[in-house]
């Protein structure tokens, strides 16, 4: 037993002198491992660095990288969507073409066309991206005129003047506002105030009050209006900012408001109205010789009860309007007065091409025919929206 416990220590001995040395030499192979894993990873790094050296003179070879900064700047204001206002998401082209490369980026910022539109949401979770973003965007516009959309649910008085603050240094180069909110009164105030290049405003759910209203600039040549709180008789006595305005969208109360606001707007080429018939009312003779489209919507019977036999305005209209230089007609929520329209046309004397019915305005075969014959190249149109 001695002498095989013996052997057995002797072959133990042996075996982890052979387990050492093999370690030894895994460990040295290792070494070995890590140091062709560095040089493959330092060869990689080499590898992209010459391939995208080969790339970029490559680019640099080509007519596109050679374009003269005017050109290139040209082709990225066609790159930008038709949209009239601009979202600053991260996907926006405009915000891609600033990540292109060095070049691109220089040629983008310093483009001030690429940045005179801006959809501003205003919500309170972006309330603490907003100025970041504004001072971004807008500060690249370099003074050009702004096109700029506010969007949100509800504005409150206090953020009303937040975001007045917000943009205070660009008030100067605003031409054209369209307030998407639900405003209280003298909320839309402070956004109103001191806006010398203001040349279009739209608000839509808002409240227009007599203060803001006389100050809007004479510089201001259309304004739209949608919602159920507009008053326009109250603001009726401001001539001097009717006067200068020439496309106007607004809901009127009273039918027969329509004649004291043409009288006032001598210079209004586009009228649409929402017009909430209470009644037929007085409509005196009137004649505008600059307006060449008009669009009237009835409110439906959803809104109000109308009687159309007996409060439709739209014949009162037609025969007390001579209208010289109108082209389009468009009509929604009436029955079609073809007596009253005859009428109008002979004494309009009118260049009329199109007229517009919505869906639910007849006009009858016989009807169409006395059309044609009075004006045979007047092209009748069916619409299927009533949306102003």
């Amino acid at each position: 037993m001695e002498l095989k416990d013996h052997s057995i220590r002797a072959i133990i001995t042996d075996r982890q002198q052979q387990l050492d040395a093999t370690l030894h030499n895994i460990s040295s192979l290792e070494t070995v491992i890590d140091k062709i894993n560095h040089l493959h990873r330092q060869m990689t790094k080499q590898k992209k660095k010459i391939i995208s050296s080969i790339t970029l003179h490559k680019r640099l070879v080509s007519p596109l990288w050679r374009m003269p900064t005017e050109v290139l700047s040209h082709i990225f204001v066609h790159c930008l969507p038709e949209d009239k206002y601009l979202s600053p998401a991260s996907k926006l082209t405009l915000v891609l073409l600033t990540r292109i490369c060095r070049r691109w980026r220089e040629v983008a910022v310093g483009t001030p066309s690429l940045w005179c539109r801006l959809k501003v949401p205003f919500v309170l979770r972006t309330l603490l991206e907003l100025p970041f973003c504004l001072d971004l965007w807008l500060k690249r516009s370099r003074g050009c005129l702004l096109s700029l959309q506010l969007t949100c649910c509800t504005l409150s008085g206090w953020q009303s003047t937040e975001l007045r603050s917000l943009l205070q240094p660009y008030t100067n180069q605003i031409s054209s506002f369209s307030i998407r909110c639900r405003l209280g009164p003298n909320q839309l105030d402070p956004l109103l105030k001191d806006l010398p290049a203001l040349q279009e405003l739209i608000i839509i759910d808002g409240s227009v009050t007599e203060q803001c209203f006389s100050r809007l600039p004479p510089t201001l040549s259309n304004f739209k209006f949608s919602g159920l709180r507009f008053e326009l008789d109250p603001l009726l006595s401001y001539k001097s900012v009717w006067a200068n305005l020439t496309n106007v969208e607004i809901p009127i109360h009273r039918p027969d408001a329509v004649l004291d606001l043409l009288q006032l707007c001598f210079n209004l080429c586009s009228l649409a109205i929402h017009v909430r018939s209470n009644g037929i009312g007085i409509f005196e003779p009137l004649v505008h010789i600059k307006i060449q489209s008009l669009r009237i919507i009835v409110e439906s019977s959803s809104y109000i009860h109308i009687d159309h036999s007996t409060s439709d305005p739209l014949p009162g209209l037609l025969n007390a309007l001579a209208l010289p230089k109108l082209r389009t007609l468009e009509v929604h929520c009436v029955s079609w007065p073809h007596k009253e329209f005859k009428s109008f046309l002979t004494r309009s004397n009118c260049p009329l091409e199109t007229v517009i019915l919505g869906a639910e305005v007849k006009m009858r075969r016989k009807q169409r025919a006395e059309c044609d014959a009075l004006v045979p190249s007047l092209e009748v149109l069916v619409s299927e929206s009533e949306e102003s």
